[in-house]
């Protein structure tokens, strides 16, 4: 039964050595927000801060844009390679006739213009020996 155990707990620590970086650094990235102008176009300036012990390769994705309520755009990232423990921004344009038809209607009206946006981000990691 000692062996049977002991090489059941042998196969879980080297299934556990074998683990990709990706894999290891999952939620390494920590991605922050702010607006700048907002129109017929708007512009989300973006953080992304790499928190693993990795160098990330590539990172990139898509921010999503909400004007009280009713999605009005999207758009992509681009954030390049990162070095561990340091931090790139990148601004996200978002431009279509929903977001100026938003705002138009913002003029006339004189209601509230709210914006709410999400970005996600999805990075590569690669070793540095």
């Amino acid at each position: 039964m000692r062996r049977l155990v002991a090489f059941l707990s042998l196969f879980l620590l080297v299934g556990a050595l074998f683990v990709t970086p990706a894999d290891a650094a999952a939620g390494g990235i920590r991605v922050k927000m702010r607006f700048g102008w907002c129109e017929s176009a708007c512009e989300i300036h973006i953080t992304v801060t790499n928190k693993s012990r990795y160098n990330i390769s590539w990172v990139g994705g898509t921010c999503r844009l909400e004007v009280n309520g009713r999605y009005v755009g999207k758009g992509t990232i681009y954030i390049g390679p990162i070095k561990r423990g340091r931090s790139r921004t990148s601004t996200c344009n978002v431009v279509d006739k929903r977001l100026s038809r938003a705002w138009y209607d913002y003029e006339d009206n004189g209601g509230a213009f709210l914006t709410y946006a999400t970005a996600k981000a999805k990075a590569y990691y690669y070793y540095r020996y």
